[in-house]
């Protein structure tokens, strides 16, 4: 029996690519086409039911193709968000501090939901299960890897920097060992899709659109029968497969605003997102009166777990509200950024469809932190006639999709070939370990976009007690120090013969920048101590604000 047949009830989208995929039993194993797929479904399209339901089938059924499902996200939070999702299925999760009797370190369940970092660091040789092992069972987290379809959600959100180099690096390498892989977005863009494509085989682009022929606008392409077109990047073929559904989303007219009483523009549910944590803290005081929430990645996990978003009238958020969040409006206050990331928070404007028509203020707080400044203006223009459609990347009441100008406004992200030839030595060398992955994060710090540091106000319990912080911005923080040293929590392990024991304990830590500590958070120290956190002072971190800076 077809695999298609067992999932009629889906989305046509999601129908199609299982389709394409086309898995048939055999007497031993099922075969599935040897594709990989990058999917462009609009926001709030339910692009993880695809995993969710493929994971599903795995549970009973064995491919000769891949006997397992790798579901890679961007955050823990999104990681936590489809283990929801997928209650009552076996599945397993694997982030830092992830829940011992959840976690899956070597990829060897059925259904692993993970996070880019997890996953590359696993990919690379650096076996997230054996922090104490300078050669480690890397293989086996590997064998895991090349064993199984790995799907890469948001991979947008990868597109700049050390990330987009090791998630290059990993396509290619996974192709060469013959890796099913799909990537999905609901912000297609050409540049980044082309250059996957040069770095990958046997590519099919599979579009959601209201019109065929909408997804193949400013590409080499020639039709091969309806709704599929044979297309080049000038270096690689690949082939588009347009699903025409008529997606029913509500319009969003688009004003600007330049000061920042937002106030006057509140009305029903409202969300109001910022582009800093400290700028979300200072409009938070300003609309105390008003009872808004404040959520933002500087709150303690446990304290951000306690914002029940559903009770919220008015919302004050961060980036954090772009993935992983499911949150409706009546009405959406956002400061200028990238198109990307503003059709991502649209994503969170009448998201349920409760009403046919809702507007979305953008502020033109003339602050481009942490964006690029002619990506941020480019937006801008292109916005300034409301006559793009925010909620469908194809378009809707007349106005042209997102999709169309994507292209115009988005600067094409750039690889470090350096990085990317050791990348690919780590992962073909047999004979190189995780000893010399340790010696390129001695170099380059991190595979992915930024250094993560946690802070806690007190002795962590849990991850719970911890606070997430960029580790770039390490100076402004209001550590705990003596003289040039700063107050630390470590895990101790230690183990009786039998058991492995892990307590957490305090020291102090020296290190001269945040590339230095980076270094020193990765490494496990001579008495089998790993830096756990940083204590920062209690007068800094209130409940409500989260951390303030020095």
């Amino acid at each position: 029996m077809s695999l298609s047949r067992e999932f009629t009830q889906l989305r046509e989208g999601i129908r199609k690519v299982i389709e394409l995929m086309d898995c048939k039993e055999g007497d031993d194993f099922a075969e599935c086409r040897d594709l990989n797929f990058i999917l462009n479904f609009p926001t709030g399209y339910g692009k993880t039911t695809l995993s969710i339901e493929l994971a599903k089938w795995l549970s009973t059924h064995t491919t000769s193709n891949f006997s397992r499902l790798i579901h890679v996200v961007p955050t823990r939070s999104l990681v936590e968000d489809i283990a929801k999702r997928s209650a009552g299925l076996k599945y397993a999760v694997q982030y830092s501090f992830a829940p011992s009797e959840l976690k899956s370190p070597n990829f060897l369940a059925k259904f692993v939901i993970t996070t880019y970092d997890s996953f590359l660091l696993n990919l690379y040789k650096a076996s997230v299960g054996e922090p104490f092992s300078v050669h480690g069972h890397y293989d086996l987290p590997r064998f895991s890897i090349y064993t199984s379809l790995v799907h890469f959600d948001e991979f947008h959100l990868m597109n700049e920097g050390n990330s987009w180099t090791s998630l290059i690096g990993a396509i290619s390498h996974l192709s060469k060992v013959g890796v099913n892989f799909i990537l999905s977005s609901a912000t297609p863009n050409k540049s980044l899709e082309e250059e996957i494509i040069n770095n990958s085989k046997n590519v099919v682009k599979v579009s959601v659109v209201r019109n065929y022929g909408d997804s193949i606008k400013n590409r080499e392409c020639k039709e091969i029968g309806r709704g599929e077109y044979e297309c080049s990047t000038g270096k690689e073929l690949y082939k588009v497969v347009e699903v025409r559904e008529e997606v029913k989303v509500p319009d969003i007219d688009v004003k600007f605003i330049d000061g920042d009483d937002f106030s006057k523009f509140i009305d029903g549910r409202t969300i109001i997102v910022v582009n800093t944590v400290d700028k979300a803290i200072s409009i938070y005081e300003k609309l105390r009166d008003l009872d808004p929430c404040l959520i933002h990645s500087r709150f303690k996990i446990s304290d951000r777990m306690k914002i029940n978003l559903d009770e919220c009238k008015l919302i004050i958020s961060t980036q954090v509200i772009e993935v992983g969040v499911d949150m409706s409006s009546d009405v959406m206050i956002t400061e200028q950024a990238p198109l990307p990331s503003i059709v991502q928070r649209v994503g969170r404007l009448l998201r349920r469809k409760e009403k046919e028509k809702g507007i979305l203020y953008i502020w033109r707080s003339g602050d481009y932190a942490p964006y690029d400044k002619s990506e941020v203006d480019n937006t801008l223009n292109a916005l300034k006639d409301n006559d793009v459609c925010l909620k469908d990347p194809y378009g809707c009441y007349g106005k042209k999709g997102y999709a169309e100008v994507m292209d115009s406004i988005m600067t094409k992200p750039k690889i470090n070939y350096g990085l990317l030839k050791e990348l690919d030595k780590i992962s073909t060398n047999p004979f190189l370990t995780k000893r010399d992955l340790d010696e390129l994060l001695d170099k380059y710090c991190t595979l992915t976009n930024s250094f993560i540091i946690n802070l806690a106000v007190d002795k962590p319990g849990s991850q719970e007690d911890l606070i997430p912080f960029s580790g770039e911005m390490i100076d402004k923080a209001p550590l705990e120090r003596e003289g040039n040293k700063v107050l630390a929590f470590f895990e101790k392990y230690s183990s009786d013969g039998s058991t492995d024991n892990v307590k957490v304990v305090e020291d102090y830590i020296e290190f001269k920048d945040w590339k230095d500590l980076c270094r020193k958070y990765r490494r496990v120290t001579h008495d089998k101590k790993i830096l756990l956190g940083l204590k920062v002072k209690r007068e800094y971190y209130d409940s409500k604000k989260g951390l303030r800076l020095k």
